[in-house]
């Protein structure tokens, strides 16, 4: 009786594990999700209803395209709750406001608001894809169907020397030309969509894994063939895919990962290729897996902790702040460097709790000393770029515990903010109306994308350590960081060098008007808890400088 009650209500309900996937919902909500009450069943509820929060919230309103007979392409406003339920579980409540939504709109101004929440909701901004939203919810959406396919996935080999030769503006116009491409050559009925960066992926709904391949192989030489410039020589770019196959039993989660490590596998053996995901794999997806538990657990229980390295003022050497690192440090083998977990972790949403907890940690220390000289930097994910939640987390933590923005720095890389410059340009105005600093990490590494820092609310930049590795040598880096200070000095931001390994270095950056740097030479990564067990004030002094040149590997990894 309870269900044929609740099978009447107006609200849609659902009921899912921690994780979102669906574990009983009522004939209403399987209507807004377009699937059958046992098509909803074990799937992910926040990838089908996008924008839907993964965890309990107070309530947010999305909206939501629908096709009716009558109009044809519509829009409606869905108003989501989400509490906890039970244990370990989570209660979703849906209710349709698009009648009160529309209240004092004009129809085709609410036409006009439709096609371009459409557009936003679903669109990659640069190619006019699909998004990666989009794209994981139509991968849903066709396992909750029971259609079996495959995922292909399309990754451009080298595409970082466009952006470092070119610049960013002509990297763009090539992933234009190259999402056209794609798009003309598999034509209707497939789902094509831009995943972030240089990584394009095909959704293609029954279709063998052989007959994947041949297509793969087609717009392989497609992309090949085609004839790319942009103020230089003619320059050919060539793709590198992975193939994955699905069936109603698995996640998407599941077949996304397959498709990468295949796609892998093609960039091991060379480039230029199309490899299929077989169970010969299944080592190197067990590796993996075990990588994220090991992760999981070290957020849970202490196995990650965090290193400082020191910010020197040049000349006096004096320590003005700390850049974090992150290091798992959980006494199991074997070592993991972060080079060999981070990766992984930001191919998932496990980065996004990385970065929560990393900023939780900082916030505690800044709490525990509240000596105004200890600043701190933290790093940003790429991913974390799009948890539009994000610059609300920090500003509440910071005034839940009193610590004064300025205390805490957030750098972002170059290469991240460009590739998600709407997102970055969000988070960025955010925290630094809060008082937070913003840098630009890695800066130089895409020379085109000067044009980006009039458009992005940043305090610095840190210059790529390729360029301070010969800063001493009279090379051509000396005419490239003198540009850049040149240029940050003309905007007010301030400039930071990485990589100074050795003392002639610090005199040559010195006399281009860099104020401040890192690395090896200045003072090595320390673990944040010996440093913090200093007596009050004796993080600002000189620290102990290295006599010899120690060659640096990635020291902000």
């Amino acid at each position: 009786m309870l269900d044929a009650v609740l099978d009447t209500a107006d609200t849609a309900f659902a009921v899912t594990d921690l994780r979102g996937r669906v574990r009983w919902v009522n004939r209403l909500m399987a209507e807004i999700l377009d699937l059958t009450v046992d098509q909803c069943r074990d799937r992910s509820l926040p990838t089908l209803l996008v924008g839907a929060p993964d965890g309990p919230h107070e309530g947010v309103v999305l909206s939501q395209a629908v096709t009716s007979p009558a109009d044809g392409a519509a829009q409606r406003w869905l108003e989501v709750r989400c509490t906890v339920f039970a244990e370990a579980q989570l209660l979703y409540r849906v209710v349709d406001v698009s009648r009160w939504r529309a209240d004092g709109v004009e129809d085709q101004q609410r036409v006009e608001w439709q096609a371009e929440l459409i557009r936003l909701a679903d669109e990659d901004p640069l190619t006019g894809l699909l998004n990666r939203r989009a794209l994981t919810r139509e991968l849903e959406r066709r396992l909750a169907h029971r259609v079996t396919g495959t995922l292909l996935l399309l990754d451009l080999d080298n595409f970082k020397d466009i952006n470092d030769l070119r610049g960013h503006p002509a990297g763009d116009q090539v992933m234009r030309a190259i999402a056209d491409v794609l798009r003309v050559r598999l034509g209707e009925g497939h789902a094509l969509g831009r995943l972030g960066g240089d990584e394009f992926a095909v959704v293609l709904a029954d279709t063998g894994e052989e007959a994947a391949v041949a297509l793969a192989d087609r717009l392989r030489a497609a992309v090949a063939a085609l004839p790319l410039t942009g103020g230089g020589p003619t320059t050919r770019v060539t793709v590198s895919a992975g193939v994955a196959g699905f069936t109603s039993g698995d996640t998407w989660q599941a077949v996304l990962a397959n498709a990468d490590l295949a796609l892998y596998a093609s960039k091991a053996a060379g480039r230029n290729r199309v490899t299929v995901y077989e169970q010969g794999h299944y080592m190197d997806t067990a590796m993996r897996v075990t990588v994220m538990d090991r992760v999981r657990d070290a957020i849970a229980n202490g196995g990650l902790v965090l290193h400082a390295m020191p910010m020197v003022k040049l000349g006096t050497n004096r320590v003005v702040g700390h850049e974090l690192l992150l290091r798992l440090e959980d006494g199991r083998e074997p070592r993991l460097s972060p080079g060999e977990f981070l990766p992984a972790a930001e191919r998932g949403d496990l980065v996004l709790d990385i970065d929560r907890w990393v900023i939780g940690t900082a916030i505690d220390a800044l709490v525990a000393h509240p000596y105004p000289g200890l600043r701190f930097n933290v790093n940003v994910s790429g991913r974390t770029l799009e948890d539009g939640d994000f610059g609300d987390f920090v500003v509440r933590r910071l005034a839940k515990a009193g610590v004064a923005p300025g205390r805490l720095g957030f750098e972002i890389t170059e290469t991240a903010a460009v590739t998600n410059l709407a997102a970055a340009r969000s988070l960025a105005q955010r925290l630094r109306a809060s008082g937070c600093r913003i840098s630009l990490d890695d800066f130089g590494a895409g020379f085109g994308s000067f044009v980006h820092l009039k458009k992005l609310p940043i305090t610095g930049v840190k210059i790529d350590g390729e360029f301070v590795r010969g800063i001493d040598y009279g090379s051509r880096d000396t005419v490239l960081v003198q540009g850049i200070v040149d240029i940050a000095r003309g905007l007010g931001i301030s400039v930071v060098a990485e990589w100074v390994e050795r003392s002639t270095q610090v005199d040559a950056l010195g006399r281009l008007g860099v104020r401040v740097a890192q690395g090896f030479h200045l003072g090595k990564p320390e673990p944040l808890t010996e440093l913090l067990a200093r007596p009050q004030g004796a993080w600002m002094r000189r620290p102990r400088l290295i006599a010899e040149p120690v060659t640096s590997e990635n020291t902000t990894g």
